[in-house]
């Protein structure tokens, strides 16, 4: 059977061709695993029940399974039936689910997979939309406005990034990677899932485990060679690693160590190869709208230790721009730029933000700040659109606000980000009413809708939040008052 996207079918291909005779794809915490033989299978049948379901090219299937392992199965069934995937959020709440299964026109929804290759698939009767014919993965991503985008990647893109990252990730030579992180991100499930399949290593699916010894000690079990996830995560890894050898307790011997998502600060490179001695540390930078990896460095090179991001990976071109869109020599700080076949396609049903995301050049106007040294190695600074990172995750203050305003009685809310040494920021939410019941009501729709990382760790009642003289919020008064409160 020839698949309609072969882009993405050679990303998992050694389930077809395998690495070896009974070479294993996929382990569970419990120790239950699979072939690639027993994966090809799934896939492919599970591709057969998407089509007799009607799912056809150029639409999107959406994924609500909890499941590690559901959710992989039926992404790689999605594909392998010719359509996009739609992973969702299921933390985010029904509303947010809802919001991103109406806006993406999807009319089928995987609720389940199993081994067998058997899905539970749900029938909406909604209008269908039809996509770029390119297109294979949808993300909803936050931003700066109010309103989560929804990224559009291309199948041909994401086939490139994952070949681009086994360019310098040691996956080969380092075959068992161990998963923490939820496959709804595209760091899971393109940078850890895909890359390893396409390299025919065995991944070990540990989303399931909550706490980072328990995470440990699975890595031990199974004997995991590779970790990849985000600085405040390794920073718990690290420290149950430390307090296992306290305890006389194996620690995986772990080959690399990866580290995307937010800056990787000096002090957590420390600790993490304080507890992994014998691992190579990288540290990554890339988002979403680059299906996502842009540049890496790993901690053999002199200026891992000064803080650098890395070198844009091949096939990308990265440069850095002023304010008024001209490029800036090296050493100057501006607006990161990348371009090249990973970036993606636009924002679903918005070509304004996508156009200002990528403007004439095709180049991803990222939003963050950085430079680029004489000998071409990216240094990250920050966001420069009310966009932070939060365990991990890009969180927009904007959007926070605009979805705890609809509580009746808050006349205005706004949000400001913190340092946090262990999440990266820490949010706090102000509230401009006149009752503490209002507040309450603030607390309880932030807890009821919004996602973990998104919910404020502390909300206070202001008789007015501050603005400038053109009615504008005080984000620099706002910013002095968080401070005050942290």
């Amino acid at each position: 059977m020839v698949s309609a996207l072969p882009g993405l079918r050679r990303l998992w291909a050694r389930a077809i061709e395998g690495p070896a005779e009974g070479a294993i794809a996929l382990v569970r915490p419990s120790g239950e695993s699979f072939t690639y033989a027993q994966l090809a299978d799934a896939v492919v049948r599970g591709a057969e029940q998407l089509r007799a379901a009607g799912v056809r090219e150029r639409s999107a299937v959406a994924i609500a399974v909890a499941d590690p392992l559901g959710a992989l199965l039926a992404a790689l069934s999605i594909w392998e039936a010719g359509a996009a995937v739609l992973p969702l959020e299921l933390r985010g709440g029904a509303a947010f689910v809802e919001d991103a299964i109406v806006r993406a026109g999807v009319t089928r929804v995987v609720r389940d997979a199993w081994p067998s290759g058997e899905l539970s698939i749900a029938t909406r009767e909604a209008p269908h939309k039809e996509l770029d014919p390119r297109a294979g993965l949808l993300l909803f991503t936050s931003g700066s406005s109010g309103k989560p985008k929804c990224v559009v990647l291309g199948r041909e893109g994401l086939a490139a990034n994952v070949d681009a990252i086994l360019r310098y990730l040691p996956i080969a030579q380092a075959p068992r990677t161990a998963l923490t992180l939820p496959l709804t991100y595209s760091y899971a499930l393109v940078g850890q899932a895909l890359t390893t399949l396409r390299a025919g290593g065995t991944l070990i699916l540990l989303g399931e485990l909550a706490f980072p010894a328990l995470q440990l000690e699975a890595m031990v079990r199974h004997g995991a060679h590779g970790l990849s996830s985000v600085p405040a995560a390794l920073r718990l890894l690290a420290k149950a690693a430390h307090e296992s050898r306290a305890a006389a307790l194996p620690v995986p011997a772990l080959r690399y160590v990866a580290s995307a998502g937010a800056a990787l600060e000096p002090a957590i490179a420390a600790q993490v190869h304080s507890a992994f001695p014998h691992a190579t540390l990288f540290s990554q930078y890339g988002l979403t709208e680059a299906s996502p990896r842009v540049a890496a460095i790993s901690s053999e090179e002199p200026a891992f230790a000064r803080g650098a991001t890395g070198r844009a990976l091949e096939g990308l071109d990265l440069w850095i721009e002023d304010d008024a869109g001209a490029r800036v020599p090296a050493g100057a700080q501006g607006q990161i730029v990348v371009r090249g076949p990973s970036v993606m396609l636009g924002y679903l049903d918005d070509p304004e933000a996508t156009q200002r995301a990528l403007g004439a050049d095709g180049g991803l106007r990222t939003g963050d700040l950085g430079h680029v040294d004489e000998s071409g190695i990216l240094f990250v600074h920050g966001r420069n659109d009310g966009v932070v990172k939060v365990a991990g995750e890009r969180v927009g203050l904007d959007e926070i606000a605009s979805a705890l305003r609809t509580v009746q009685g808050a006349r205005e809310i706004a949000i400001a980000a913190v340092p946090d040494e262990a999440l990266g920021n820490r949010l706090i939410g102000f509230v401009e009413c006149d009752s503490a019941d209002v507040l309450g009501l603030v607390r309880k729709h932030a807890r009821d809708t919004l996602p973990p990382q998104k919910r404020p760790a502390k909300l206070l009642q202001v008789p007015r939040i501050p603005r400038t003289a053109n009615g504008k919020i005080d984000r620099a008064a706002l910013q002095r008052l968080a401070q005050g409160e942290s």
